[in-house]
């Protein structure tokens, strides 16, 4: 059995559900990514309203984790998104 592309953590998941719902919005994580400059690469995670048809996809107690082919390629060598990135990310 293969390991999967992306997983997400429990811990990650919980705080998804709390900002989806707090915003009134599906949980529904997309991480994307923006590429190039002499930063280098951005990550970018935000509330999606659906899953594309090409998105893989990984779900953790009824939390979504989407993340576009492109996106997947790069990011590919990371096995789990952490809660602690997640903490940075601001409810709106």
């Amino acid at each position: 059995m293969s390991e999967p592309d992306i997983i997400l953590t429990a811990s990650a998941a919980k705080r998804v559900s709390w900002i989806a719902e707090r915003q009134s919005k599906p949980a529904i994580l997309r991480l994307a990514v923006d590429g190039g400059g002499c930063a280098g690469f951005t990550y970018k995670f935000e509330l999606a309203d659906a899953q594309a048809d090409d998105d893989t996809v990984a779900e953790t107690d009824g939390v979504k984790l989407v993340v576009d082919p492109v996106s997947l390629d790069l990011v590919r060598a990371r096995r789990w998104i952490s809660s602690r990135i997640l903490a940075e990310h601001r409810s709106r």
